[in-house]
């Protein structure tokens, strides 16, 4: 809209006053100069303060005003008027407050981002340093994470401490005492002490190891732990460690989803370590040697997510990181490795196919991985074969019962054989000089002895007169002792057979004298046939392995000889001073010895296999039995498959066969 009005001020010629309108509604004014108003003078419009001043003119004269120019101010724009930041803020109000304690106060719940002083209430600023004055004294009250988050930017800011070295262990420790409360602690905590030693120039070594790596765990951290686990001795690698160095998926691997997954997650890591040591001991150097990529300089942001002041230590700081795991040559050798171990266990278990990429791994390496794995395998078959062998459990009750009524049989016989005798010597007085058997036998029922062997005394002539007996030796057998103790059933066993060749000396005893009383032959035949019975007792007793009798002044303080026991028609001495070695050579059976001298000379499969028939067993049962009691006393393995270990060969050589 147009509005053409004619200028209304009179005083002013020449001027055409134009005002328009749009859709809006806004106002717009247009003026039009004629072109020959140039110097013209413009009338000064008349003013309202001329009648007034003609007014005033009557009234009293006032004093004029007079402003004087006042002094400068002495200000310091850069400071007086400079922006302070959240953080600044509060850096300033905790070091103010570093030292402030409050009494005892209660918890009050605190929940803020990026908490500050200036978000707490006045209760929960009492409760704030009452707790803080707590774990400064090392106990840790339950609070919230805020109130964590707050001491935690006092030690970043060096509040609290005199010394980097305890700024840092305070901050361990609260963390350490918090995390399992608060797992958050983890994501922030790692990073910010990490940050905190840099800042500080401290080497601390960082405690906590990862099975895994946490997802926001930072690059610098990540290899820094790379260069940890590599350096230790074996090398120490998870399965899920493991993965982030590998070139392929394993886990898709079709042998790794069916039947695999433990095999590849057990065996993998410790062949990485076994070869890295076999590098070590071969050439001298290890992967770390081996693979040593180039140094590279990375901007690490310091503190980040915490209420930090940039002007205290600077917003970044630039390291220099050795790039371990995106090291091509190292990733490649390390993925050639592991698809090496899983084609060596697919052979093994019988699986079919196999990985291509194994052939980047040197002949040798691969031969070690073989035997290494071919021996774990075997190891773990023959543990699962002990395993499935049905335990033997013994009755107890069983026992406990054939024990009472063995017992009551023995008292039975032995009864009525001194009854017998009795009944003989009253009808046939016997020479006073040479009392009964039987009345000996009797006797040891009495006091709860039986008399297991006789054995003339080898310092006395054999020919002596009739009415002197040679010395008895007595064998005491204590019935009374748990039947379920380590050897009893075996002491019971030989006190039967004892108690058998007794009643049969007992037996040829009688009979003699008897017959001495009949025939009235001369003392010396009845002494005579009594040594003879003797001799043959002693005979008995050793072929039944009741009685050894040994000198103990024969044997040599430092020196073990194992007793000949015949087997078949040989027996075996082996002489060893170890108590170790002493001690295994009482645990191997005749059986185990002829085994061991049969393998003296190298590997015997044929010898193996007659000796185990003869034993009526197996050849590796018997050479499983052996190690077992090696691994027992010595604490190794005797036996390496079907050879003797290269250090034991020199052991067996006092292993002789007689």
């Amino acid at each position: 809209m147009r509005n053409d009005k004619p200028n209304n001020d009179n005083h002013i010629e020449h001027i055409r006053h134009t005002t328009l309108v749009n859709d809006q509604g806004i106002r717009f004014a247009e003026f039009e100069l004629a072109g020959d108003e140039q110097d013209v003078p413009l009338p000064d419009k008349p003013s309202d303060h001329q009648g007034q001043a003609a007014v005033d003119s009557a009234a009293p004269a006032k004093e004029s005003l007079i402003v004087k120019p006042q002094q400068p101010l002495d200000l310091n724009w850069g400071e007086d008027f400079r922006y302070v930041t959240k953080e600044q803020q509060f850096v300033q109000k905790a070091r103010e407050l570093v030292w402030h304690v409050e009494g005892e106060s209660p918890f009050v719940a605190f929940k803020s981002y990026w908490p500050t002083y200036d978000q707490m209430a006045s209760d929960q600023f009492k409760w704030y340093f009452y707790w803080r004055e707590e774990v400064r004294s090392g106990r840790y009250p339950d609070t919230d994470l805020s109130y964590l988050f707050v001491y935690f930017y006092e030690l970043i800011h060096g509040v609290g401490w005199s010394d980097p070295l305890q700024g840092y262990e305070l901050m361990e420790q609260a963390w350490t005492a918090y995390r399992k409360r608060y797992a958050k602690l983890d994501t922030y905590l790692r990073e910010w002490l990490y940050d905190f030693m840099i800042v500080h120039g401290l080497d601390m070594p960082i405690r906590e190891t990862y099975q895994r790596f946490p997802r926001v765990l930072s690059a610098e951290l990540k290899e820094k732990e790379w260069k940890r686990r590599f350096s230790l001795q074996p090398v120490e690698l998870t399965w899920e460690l493991l993965l982030d160095l590998l070139d392929y998926d394993v886990e898709k691997s079709r042998f790794y989803q069916e039947n695999g997954r433990k095999d590849l997650e057990q065996y993998a890591p410790k062949v990485i370590a076994l070869v890295d040591s076999y590098w070590a001991k071969m050439k001298g150097q290890r992967f770390i040697d081996r693979f040593q990529p180039r140094p590279r300089q990375v901007k690490r942001h310091l503190f980040r997510s915490a209420v930090y002041d940039h002007g205290l230590y600077g917003r970044n700081v630039v390291l220099t990181v050795v790039s371990l795991s995106e090291y091509a040559p190292l990733r490649s050798y390390i993925t050639g490795l592991v698809r090496l171990t899983e084609n060596k266990l697919r052979e093994l278990r019988g699986f079919k196919g196999r990985l291509r990429g194994a052939d980047t791994v040197e002949p040798e390496v691969e031969e070690i991985i073989t035997r290494y794995l071919k021996k774990e395998i075997q190891e773990e078959l023959e543990a699962q074969r002990k395993q499935a062998i049905p335990e033997v459990q013994i009755d107890t009750g069983k026992l406990r019962r054939l024990q009472r009524e063995s017992d009551q049989v023995r008292d039975m016989l032995l009864t009525e054989e001194a009854g017998q005798q009795a009944e003989v010597t009253y009808s046939q007085p016997a020479p006073e000089s040479a009392p009964s058997v039987g009345a000996s036998s009797d006797h040891a029922e009495d006091v709860g002895i039986s008399t297991i062997m006789a054995v003339p005394s080898k310092g006395r002539s054999s020919r002596k007169s009739a009415a002197k007996k040679p010395d008895v030796f007595q064998a005491v057998m204590d019935f009374d002792a748990d039947p379920y103790e380590p050897g009893a059933i075996e002491v019971r066993e030989q006190h039967d057979d004892a108690d058998v060749i007794v009643r049969s000396v007992n037996t040829e005893e009688s009979e003699s004298l008897a017959a001495n009383e009949r025939s009235m032959e001369p003392s010396e035949s009845t002494d005579d046939r009594l040594m003879q019975s003797m001799g043959s007792l002693e005979e008995h007793s050793s072929e039944a392995g009741v009685i050894h009798v040994m000198d103990p002044h024969v044997v040599d303080e430092e020196t073990y000889t194992v007793m000949p026991t015949v087997v078949g028609e040989r027996s075996w001495q082996w002489e060893v001073e170890d108590e170790e070695w002493q001690e295994l050579a009482e645990r191997l059976n005749p059986i185990h010895l002829e085994v061991l001298h049969t393998l003296k000379a190298g590997p015997n499969r044929p010898g193996l296999q007659q000796i185990a028939e003869k034993a009526g067993s197996m050849p590796a049962l018997l050479l499983d039995e052996i190690n077992e009691a090696a691994m027992d006393t010595i604490g190794d393995l005797l036996i390496d498959g079907e050879t003797i270990a290269d250090e034991y060969i020199d052991m067996l050589e006092t292993l002789k066969s007689e």
